[in-house]
């Protein structure tokens, strides 16, 4: 194939509108191009999966039924990679194919959609966020992916069949309360607890070949599969400073000594001392550990 950087968001004014005020703060759809790819065809998805099979830190496999309260599976995967990929419309199957914009071809989708969000968005995403990561996300029929949160801003884009997504206000502390950020922030990814009562909170996203929505931060979502298999297209957008991720992390190391700290996004300013105050120590560590191993 021809390395290629079409054009990949939609860039119309309503578009422009919702980028730039809604980025990381509010879920909301958009349209794209990238159904319209090569490189996401499913011969091409299987040509992927044959470069990078012999790297296990480059996809994962999760077999079997779930719901949205289940959470990830830990099982190990019964067939291989390709064999999930060739089969997945009867496995009921959810494969990741992770930080496909190491191969030229993704790269320079990648450098592409950076370009148009900062476009959009009237901002250099370069200079507020990491550089993006891009997985492809090839799913059974009616499989559903469980509740959880992200710690990165993401946009979700459908290649192929139709899923159903549910999008709820990370800023609500009834849907995500304050102990659970804590322990996300400190490393525990299923922090975040589904609560059925709660889903009529949700917002509901249909994606169809050609659609997109953007989940911003720690906001929960889960995704019910419609009846054909589906390829969605998830990039992925690590912030640069996190104040509020960081008040989070400080407030458990000081509630270990016995504090009480205030919960973050009350106070902007000391969140912001707080994130400060994170990153110095942790820049020191990483400053020290570096010294450590080079002497040794």
């Amino acid at each position: 194939m021809d390395i290629a950087a079409p054009s990949v968001l939609a860039n119309d004014s309503q578009t422009a509108i919702l980028f730039e005020k809604k980025f990381d703060n509010a879920a909301f759809s958009f349209s794209h191009t990238l159904h319209h790819s090569p490189y996401f065809s499913y011969d091409a998805l299987i040509d992927l999966a044959n470069r990078i099979q012999a790297r296990p830190n480059r996809y994962h496999l999760e077999e079997g039924d779930t719901t949205p309260g289940k959470g990830w599976s830990i099982r190990q995967a019964r067939k291989s990679l390709q064999e999930n990929l060739k089969e997945i419309a009867d496995t009921h199957s959810f494969v990741m194919l992770k930080r496909v914009h190491e191969e030229p071809e993704y790269a320079q989708i990648l450098k592409e959609c950076v370009i148009e969000l900062s476009d959009l968005t009237k901002t250099d995403i370069r200079r507020h966020y990491r550089d993006g990561l891009m997985t492809i996300l090839v799913t059974s029929p009616h499989r559903v992916t469980p509740y959880h949160i992200d710690s990165e801003a993401n946009l979700l884009m459908q290649i192929q069949g139709y899923k159903f997504v549910y999008i709820f206000d990370g800023n609500d502390r009834e849907i995500l309360p304050a102990t659970e950020l804590e322990r996300f922030w400190t490393g525990d990814i299923k922090a975040a607890t589904y609560r059925e009562h709660l889903q009529d909170r949700a917002l509901q996203f249909r994606l169809t070949p050609g659609a997109g929505v953007h989940n911003p931060v720690i906001f929960p979502h889960w995704v019910q599969n419609g009846p054909e298999v589906s390829i969605s297209l998830s990039i992925n957008f690590k912030r640069i400073a996190d104040d509020m991720a960081d008040a989070f992390r400080i407030n458990s190391r000081l509630r270990r000594v016995g504090l009480h700290p205030k919960e973050p996004g009350k106070l902007q300013m000391i969140d912001h001392t707080k994130g400060v105050v994170y990153r110095t120590f942790r820049n020191v560590k990483h400053t020290v550990d570096s010294w450590r191993d080079s002497t040794h």
